[in-house]
């Protein structure tokens, strides 16, 4: 029987036309990451046809499975956008198992811009309550971006690699990794009731941030603002208003 192996598949992946970059994918299941014994990669377009195919894919020691596309396999002569798919079909004890996940073709990629100084800057104990066994918090940022990326897409403010204002999202991601880390601290140091305090003043001011977001924008594809003097706005504004209702009095 095939077990329900897990891919860490935290977005869309994004492939940079005409740039040799490399894929890859990691398997887990009960904790600990999978090592398979053999695998294929194909990538393929909007239309359903291949621009890779079954071609051998590189297993590292650790399990991380990965594939190095050149310039010509990503050439400018691809549409950019949506749609593309990777399928890595691998062989883990016996079995072959197709994992999919969606891919977009662009022409740059969106970066986050906070690193543990942004954090430090506002709360400068920080390094000395990070665990021992962390050098630095990255992993919190990390999360913390995942989920905007997500979430940009999921709700409809647009493509991430589009957004032309990284610094757009830097109140936003700073707020929300503070919470994912004091939401932890306080998993963890139970009886410092401060850090829940702080872990939900952080969400409800990355709620805040987040829903207030307006960036510049590149519509067209082609690595320059739509119009550079107006900010496109993440979530739209919508008023749910009615007329007033009068009652009307009967005279006898």
């Amino acid at each position: 029987m095939n077990l329900p192996y897990a891919a860490n598949i935290r977005a869309t992946e994004l492939l940079e036309r005409n740039k040799a970059q490399t894929t890859e994918i990691k398997i887990f299941r009960n904790g600990a990451q999978i090592v398979p014994t053999g695998g294929t990669y194909t990538l393929k377009k909007p239309t359903g046809d291949a621009i890779v195919e079954d071609v051998a894919a590189t297993i590292a020691p650790s399990g991380t499975v990965s594939y190095s596309h050149n310039t010509t396999e990503l050439s400018s002569t691809l549409l950019l956008g949506e749609g593309y798919v990777q399928e890595f079909n691998l062989t883990i004890s016996g079995d072959v198992y197709l994992f999919r996940r969606m891919a977009s073709l662009v022409l740059r990629r969106l970066y986050p811009v906070i690193s543990d100084d942004d954090l430090t800057a506002t709360y400068s104990d920080l390094d000395s309550l990070r665990p021992s066994s962390l050098t630095s918090y990255q992993t919190y940022i990390d999360d913390a971006w995942y989920q905007i990326l997500r979430r940009i897409k999921n709700q409809g403010m647009g493509y991430e690699y589009l957004v032309m204002s990284p610094e757009s999202f830097f109140d936003s991601h700073r707020h929300l990794t503070l919470y994912l880390i004091f939401r932890d601290f306080h998993s963890s140091l139970a009886a410092e009731g401060r850090f829940l305090d702080l872990s939900q003043e952080h969400y409800r001011l990355y709620r805040e941030e987040f829903d207030s977001i307006s960036f510049v924008y590149d519509q067209s594809h082609d690595t320059s603002a739509d119009d550079p003097d107006n900010r496109t706005r993440g979530r739209p504004t919508i008023f749910l208003s009615r007329p007033r209702r009068l009652r009307l009095r009967r005279r006898y």
